[in-house]
């Protein structure tokens, strides 16, 4: 199923405009794609964040993160080389540092919550796509008001802020980005929404 999952990760990678912050667009882009769908499938399970739907055709990343308690590992640090290698190149990984650090200042900085890193679904399976996204978010929410952790995102695709909306998300700040795209970060305030219940 894994192999799956991260095919499912790097076709979305390729058609959305961060796939194209991240990777190095030169003659080794697919192969660059490929490492980037690995590399997400892998953080993803290493911080218990994986969220597949039953289908098998969507996957979501949502994982918690606790300010105080967020130490880069030396194994963190060795994952960090080899993105700037074999992903985004050397120059490219510098823009994302600086432009990582921008976003994660926007974030808290003294409470736990759960971070909404990406969702994928497979372009050309059967079904419902609407139910698929459905039900990968029903999971999402399904933890985090069992932890009563609030969710936190980011979009520069304004039909992808348009569902978060739909979701009951808010944008408490938008960035005009270099490029001069606009990203909009949004929050899920899940100790003040009613509690979710997931759909049968």
């Amino acid at each position: 199923m894994s192999e799956n999952i991260i095919k499912i990760i790097t076709e979305a990678f390729k058609v959305i405009p961060a796939g194209n912050h991240l990777v190095k667009q030169d003659s080794k882009r697919d192969l660059r794609y490929k490492k980037l769908g690995a590399y997400i499938y892998k953080n993803a399970v290493k911080k218990k964040g994986l969220y597949v739907a039953s289908n098998k055709s969507g996957v979501a990343v949502c994982y918690e993160i606790d300010p105080k308690n967020n130490k880069t590992t030396f194994s963190d640090f060795i994952d960090d080389l080899k993105f700037a290698f074999g992903i985004s190149g050397i120059s490219k990984a510098l823009a994302i540092a600086k432009r990582q650090k921008y976003i994660q200042s926007k974030r808290p900085k003294n409470e736990k919550y759960m971070y909404w890193e990406f969702t994928a679904v497979d372009p050309n399976a059967r079904g419902n796509q609407a139910g698929t996204m459905g039900d990968m978010r029903d999971a999402v929410y399904t933890d985090a008001h069992e932890k009563q952790l609030p969710i936190y995102a980011e979009t520069s695709i304004r039909k992808n802020m348009i569902v978060y909306r739909r979701y009951g998300f808010d944008i408490y700040h938008e960035w005009t980005m270099p490029d001069g795209s606009t990203m909009w970060f949004l929050h899920y305030d899940t100790k003040n929404k009613p509690k979710f219940e997931k759909k049968s």
